[in-house]
């Protein structure tokens, strides 16, 4: 083991966290394919049972960065994210998915990182693949299809392969580590702008913060009262919003936007073809809980992104881009440009 390793992870045994640099050399080390399973548990459990910072969380990001395979874009083009951190163990039909979809019909670019389910029913992978969008594509075909649909989906597996180098431990340990926070830091485009929801309120501000650290231009890191890791059309919903370089904390409440109150069971669904068929039923216009919480979604996000300058009339733009059809369409493009021959 090295001696640097070592010392880290005695800091982590009397519960010290590790400063930014340390926990960079930590995660190049446990990412390089050298360390042995113990070595990885120990670093991984240390964090988990202390409790992650900000530090260490922009330390192992910048890790995780530098080693992805990359998706060039133009940097001053605005790109969106809504990739969260999932665990809210909550059963719902893949909002944050189908609100990229509205999000790319009314204008903006997206590439929406994501994988397969972890702890949900249908991971935004899963529903994507069921509605037909091919996964394993290569920067060049992820071009393609943000030129063609205006968003294109960054498949995890294919975008940081050397997480293999930790899949063992972290499915033998089976508790949540670090790296449930550091997914959706992890856009391979670098997306700037990023609607992020979390499993826990306390996580709201850290994400923010750690955000700002990376060098995101704006962001609203998101927790329900009724524990969504989405805004929630059910309860309020805590956001932490990063704007001109600083972070603010307050409360949305869905009621002041005049939407419908619905029951948690009126969002959930038991399987990848009932996610699939929610997010067709929302793109063929069908009103109801679904489409409200989907389309709230995409307003934050058209928001962050400046699109809207409120979310009054970003909601009625994401209203617009379903009952018009251009979502409907946009999610047909996706799929048409995902599988089409290199």
């Amino acid at each position: 083991m090295p001696a640097p390793f070592r010392d880290h992870l005695l800091k982590l045994c009397r519960r010290q966290d590790l400063t930014r640099d340390e926990a960079h050399d930590a995660f190049s080390f446990i990412m390089s394919g050298q360390a042995s399973d113990s070595q990885i548990a120990g670093l991984l459990v240390g964090i988990a049972s202390k409790g992650t910072t900000v530090d260490e969380l922009v330390g192992a990001a910048i890790v995780m960065r530098e080693k992805a395979v990359a998706l060039a874009c133009d940097d001053g083009e605005v790109i969106i994210d809504t990739c969260g951190t999932g665990g809210d163990i909550k059963g719902t039909f893949n909002i944050s998915t189908a609100a990229a979809i509205i999000i790319a019909a009314a204008g903006v670019r997206v590439v929406k990182h994501g994988n397969r389910s972890a702890s949900s029913k249908s991971g935004s992978a899963d529903v994507l693949e069921k509605l037909g969008v091919h996964l394993e594509l290569t920067p060049d075909q992820l071009q393609r299809c943000a030129r063609a649909a205006n968003i294109c989906f960054a498949f995890a597996r294919v975008h940081h392969p050397i997480m293999k180098n930790v899949a063992h431990v972290r499915t033998s340990l089976a508790i949540p580590t670090i790296f449930n926070m550091l997914a959706p830091l992890m856009n391979p485009a670098r997306a700037r702008h990023q609607l992020l929801g979390v499993f826990a309120p306390e996580l709201t501000e850290r994400l923010a913060l750690v955000l700002r650290e990376l060098g995101s231009r704006r962001a609203w890191v998101v927790h329900a009262d009724d524990g969504l890791d989405e805004l929630s059309t059910i309860t309020p919903t805590r956001i932490s919003e990063l704007k001109d370089n600083q972070v603010k904390t307050w409360s949305l409440d869905p009621r002041t936007l005049g939407l419908p109150t619905p029951a948690l069971s009126d969002l959930q669904v038991t399987t990848v073809a009932q996610a699939a068929d929610a997010m067709h039923q929302i793109f063929a216009g069908k009103k109801g809980p679904m489409r409200d919480i989907a389309a709230l979604n995409a307003a934050a996000a058209l928001v962050i992104a400046e699109k809207s300058p409120d979310l009054k009339s970003a909601l009625e733009l994401a209203f617009q881009a379903i009952d018009s059809g251009a979502a409907r369409r946009t999610l047909e493009t996706l799929i048409q440009a995902s599988s089409a021959p290199v």
